[in-house]
């Protein structure tokens, strides 16, 4: 029996609740924490060594197991010799659930090299809740979806989860995230819900996820890949299918729906205006709130747009930019490749919900900062103009964008980030009673 064979059967007998695909494998679990080198670690290692010094240790995880104690200093893994941080950090990312590893370490000076073989990273699990783990596949590569779904048998209505934009993972093992609350909330009330992984996060394969080729048309992609997929599951009524977006989620919405009809949408925090008028628009306010003082804001603002103009507008590459301008460097760094925001840039978002005659619910929090909140008054009444009567908005007072209470924007701005942070529930009331308001109507 091959090695990953065995993995997926042990995961299916500990995990009953996952369903495992052997066709796309489970990221590892390391479980260290690593940092720089001190000047005391350094001196133990050669003129021409580097490495990682293991802060500490998580339980479970595959590095205590194999007998790797906090002060040991990693040097290498496999043939791989370690730079630093960053480059353990990606280089573990490439281990699997079933993986061995050669860890060369020195303790106390003593050169040991430790056999490790890689757990999978825990998965998320809610005891009133099915959880699967499955994959779609994605301009020839296999992303991860992670659906919950109600216990109860029969056909549920389901919900497609369109997330921020950033690289991340979107699992949540503690399930304390923001996304995981109202998502595990919905499938309490009845909903089959279903998050695709970016491409090169968590389990999915693909490129990295910030390389310039992962676009907003790719990441759009792979969202229709998983709607296609949800709407054939079994336990999914495929006439009750919806879209729920936030941020950025809200804008890639119109053009899914495009390509895969659904009964609604209801988007969250999202943007309406063009992305150069938003980013305009958002960093005043935010200059406003951060209390810049009004000449230096001017000269940023002023900075800003000439940046982005040469970016979004005339599509100069990010590396052309910053060549002939590095003071823009600052200005056109975003949570994604530059690509996906010149197609962004590019989107006209009235024109695109046009196209979409299904009801869309318009949720939006009093203390984000980071969207518009001038947008969403005007995202209903751009609807509502080509579908009288299909856009509902709903406020939620007191949360920020990324669902979080709050009571002001400077307070969600200027949250410490050792500081918890609590989920909004009014949220997951709103999209709830919309959707089952809707999911009850006839078509």
């Amino acid at each position: 029996m091959k090695l990953i064979n065995y993995v997926a059967l042990i995961l299916a007998t500990l995990f009953p609740f996952v369903i495992v695909g052997q066709e796309l494998r489970r990221s590892g679990f390391i479980g260290v924490s690593a940092a720089a080198l001190t000047d005391a670690a350094r001196k133990q290692l050669g003129p021409n060594e580097s490495g990682i010094l293991v802060q500490s240790l998580v339980e479970g995880g595959s590095a205590k197991d194999a007998g790797i104690q906090s002060n040991d200093i990693i040097t290498q893994v496999n043939e791989h010799k370690l730079a630093d941080v960053a480059d353990f950090v990606n280089f573990v990312k490439t281990l699997h659930a079933g993986d061995t590893a050669s860890v060369h370490l020195r303790r106390t000076g003593v050169a040991l090299i430790k056999q490790l073989l890689v757990k999978p990273r825990p998965y998320e699990a809610a005891a009133d809740v099915d959880t699967f783990y499955k994959s779609v596949s994605v301009d020839g590569t296999l992303r991860r979806v992670i659906v919950t779904a109600p216990k109860s048998p029969g056909k549920h209505p389901a919900v497609l989860y369109i997330n921020g934009i950033g690289c991340f993972s979107q699992e949540s093992a503690n399930l304390q995230s923001t996304d995981a609350k109202l998502l595990y909330g919905l499938t309490r009330a009845g909903f089959v819900t279903m998050r695709v992984e970016k491409s090169g996060m968590g389990d999915s394969e693909g490129p990295p996820c910030a390389s310039s080729t992962v676009d907003l048309q790719a990441e759009r992609r792979g969202y229709v890949a998983g709607l296609q997929a949800l709407k054939q599951y079994g336990f999914v009524d495929a006439d009750n299918v919806f879209l729920v977006g936030i941020s950025i989620g809200g804008v890639q919405a119109p053009l899914i729906a495009a390509e895969v009809p659904v009964k609604g949408i209801a988007v969250i925090n999202t943007v309406i205006k063009p992305l150069f008028e938003y980013l305009i628009d958002t960093r005043r306010r935010q200059n406003l709130l951060a209390k810049v003082p009004f000449d230096e804001m001017e000269r940023k603002l002023r900075l800003n747009e000439v940046c982005n103009h040469r970016l979004l507008i005339e599509k100069q590459s990010f590396d052309d930019v910053v060549k002939n301008s590095p003071q823009c460097r600052d200005y056109i760094t975003f949570p994604a490749a530059y690509t996906y925001m010149q197609q962004w840039a590019a989107i006209n978002p009235a024109e695109e919900w046009q196209k979409i005659g299904a009801p869309v619910l318009i949720v939006y929090g009093t203390s984000d900062f980071v969207s518009t909140i001038a947008d969403d008054a005007y995202l209903a009444e751009v609807i509502n103009s080509f579908h009288p009567g299909n856009a509902t908005l709903q406020m939620i007072a007191n949360m920020d964008h990324a669902m979080y209470k709050a009571a002001s924007m400077e307070q969600s701005m200027n949250w410490p980030a050792t500081t918890p942070r609590e989920f909004e529930p009014a949220v997951l009331d709103a999209i709830k009673a919309w959707l089952q308001t809707e999911g009850a109507r006839k078509q």
